[in-house]
């Protein structure tokens, strides 16, 4: 059974990266899988790095970086390899890192909209010389940062890490057997950017997960699994959040009216899950609510 490792392992939970350089590991030998992306650069030597029955072997200037939850295995062998390994959360980057090209990469690694998924930049990124150089630059940079420890919002980590995943990205797409890969991305980014502004223009109307999806071409599986990728929430989150912010709004500048109504008009049909919705997002009635907004 794969080993299941998160960043407390490193004791990194709080700053939501780490990084070191490592000659071996035995942990990483065995199947293992983790909540956060991770990046190994090879140094020096040669690793094995496999998911299920296949492996490849990654030679020192190579790369791979794989998304949460995927299984894989690193074996050092005996050649003296040695690489950096980066562990990172997606929220250690700032809200605009949604709209960049490096998270769009990210996105890739999660899988295609049709639930199809390309392991090749899993396993393998082959860098030139130049890449290599300024990869090694910025992970050297990231461990004396890791080092000073500094205030999360003075820490340049976001940034360095944004850069290390634009030089992964151009290397694999630059190769044209990939390039087909980076038009999937952007027409998926595409994709979700025109089915969440369909849904911020209608969330006051009944909306179904299959509706949504089928207007915009994706079957109900494929919609589960990216929509909560670049929204951070799952659909009916989405939208009850949506309406809940909306109802907010309505009972500060309408105070006079009653609250079912303002339930209604946002998209609740029943005064419960109104009432359940708005208790759980905000941890007050929007009775309560409305009283304090009195004052």
């Amino acid at each position: 059974m794969a080993r299941f490792i998160t960043l407390s392992y490193f004791g990194a939970s709080a700053r939501r990266y780490h990084i070191y350089r490592i000659k071996g590991s035995t942990i990483s030998h065995q199947p293992h899988y983790h909540n956060y992306y991770q990046v190994c650069f090879v140094i020096s030597g040669e690793i094995l790095h496999g998911q299920g029955k296949g492996a490849v072997t990654l030679a020192a200037g190579d790369a791979f970086i794989v998304p949460p939850g995927f299984v894989h295995s690193l074996d050092f062998g005996s050649k003296a390899a040695e690489v950096y390994s980066l562990a990172f959360e997606e929220a250690l980057f700032a809200p605009g890192f949604v709209s960049s090209g490096a998270e769009r990469f990210m996105k890739g690694l999660c899988g295609e909209i049709d639930g199809n998924s390309d392991s090749g930049v899993r396993l393998r990124v082959v860098l030139d010389g130049e890449s290599c150089k300024s990869i090694r630059a910025l992970l050297d940079v990231l461990m004396r940062q890791q080092k000073n420890d500094a205030l999360a919002e003075l820490s340049a980590a976001p940034s360095i890490i944004e850069s290390v995943l634009y030089l992964l990205a151009q290397s694999y797409y630059s190769q044209p057997q990939n390039a087909e890969g980076l038009d999937r991305l952007m027409s998926y980014q595409n994709t979700l950017q025109r089915c969440i502004s369909y849904i911020d223009a209608h969330f006051c109307e009944p909306l179904t997960l299959h509706d949504v999806a089928a207007r915009f071409g994706l079957s109900r599986s494929s919609f589960c699994m990216i929509f909560p990728r670049f929204t951070g929430q799952p659909f009916r989150q989405y939208v009850a959040a949506k309406r809940i912010e909306a109802a907010q709004m309505l009972i500060r500048s309408h105070p006079e009216r009653a609250l079912s109504a303002i339930g209604r008009e946002v998209g609740y049909g029943d005064e419960a899950t109104f009432y359940r919705n708005f208790l759980r997002l905000t941890g007050m009635s929007p009775a309560k609510y409305r009283a304090i907004n009195k004052a």
